[in-house]
């Protein structure tokens, strides 16, 4: 069995995996910072959701955007679990990453493009609504040819209501209608045909620039709200992070 972790800057994810099959997953909070021991007490109960007399971990693979929490995780890892993390990037993943500089690829989005790869029929587009939300261009070669980083919903969403002294924050759901009658109303609307618009448009111009379409894979907090929406969008995968991770901890050698 393989443990995978990707740590964000909001979440940490966490699955456990038989060979493909995702057994467990969990979320965490990034924040507060914790302590090594936290995480390993935190991550030991939460494997105590599986029958534990069936778990024999084998590997661990670690994809990390946000480091506070990188250090106490791989000393918690071999302390509670006796494994040594292995940290997913751009040299390790095992595809090429066609970038001016492919160490400053976020690890999370290498995993992305190492599950589209296995996963889905190139060439692929990984839309990934996170803390910011990315955009992963793979070729029909399975090559990582780079990408576009905009804001993130709930970034946007904060930055509006804290800059804006009569603004405030609201829910993310679907508009009954695009022209709003008060002022929740209008964030709304904003919010969720500014990114619909957004993401349409971003795949329009890859496409153009890369000649040909794509198959559009969604993943994210937000994915399925505006995916529903976005006929490009193809399907909505909310372990993909995670599945990523577990072909790359399978490619590792023993």
């Amino acid at each position: 069995m393989n443990l995978v972790i990707d740590i964000g800057n909001t979440v940490v994810k966490v699955g456990l995996f038989k060979e493909e099959n995702l057994l467990l997953k969990g979320n965490f909070s990034t924040r507060p910072q914790k302590e090594s021991d936290e995480w390993g007490i935190m991550l030991k109960n939460w494997l105590e959701r599986y029958p534990a007399s069936t778990i024999k971990l084998e590997k661990v693979a670690i994809s990390a955007v946000a480091y506070t929490a990188l250090t106490p995780l791989k000393k918690a890892i071999p302390r509670y679990f006796g494994k040594e993390p292995v940290e997913i990037n751009a040299k390790s993943a095992g595809i090429p990453v066609l970038c001016d500089n492919p160490e400053e690829v976020g690890a999370d989005r290498i995993a992305n493009a190492l599950a589209a790869v296995r996963m889905y029929h190139l060439p692929v587009v990984i839309v990934d609504f996170g803390t910011a939300t990315t955009f992963d261009v793979i070729s029909e070669r399975g090559e990582y040819l780079g990408g576009v980083i905009a804001p993130g919903i709930r970034a946007t969403s904060e930055s509006l209501w804290q800059k804006a002294e009569k603004l405030f924050p609201v829910e993310l759901i679907k508009p009954s209608r695009v022209i709003g009658k008060n002022t929740a109303e209008n964030l709304v609307s904003g919010l969720f045909y500014g990114f619909l618009g957004m993401v349409k448009e971003i795949i329009d111009r890859i496409e153009k620039e890369m000649d040909q379409q794509v198959e559009v894979i969604a993943t994210g907090g937000w994915a399925k709200l505006l995916a529903d929406e976005c006929e490009k969008i193809k399907e909505v995968n909310p372990n993909l992070t995670l599945q990523g991770l577990n072909f790359f901890a399978l490619q590792l050698e023993s």
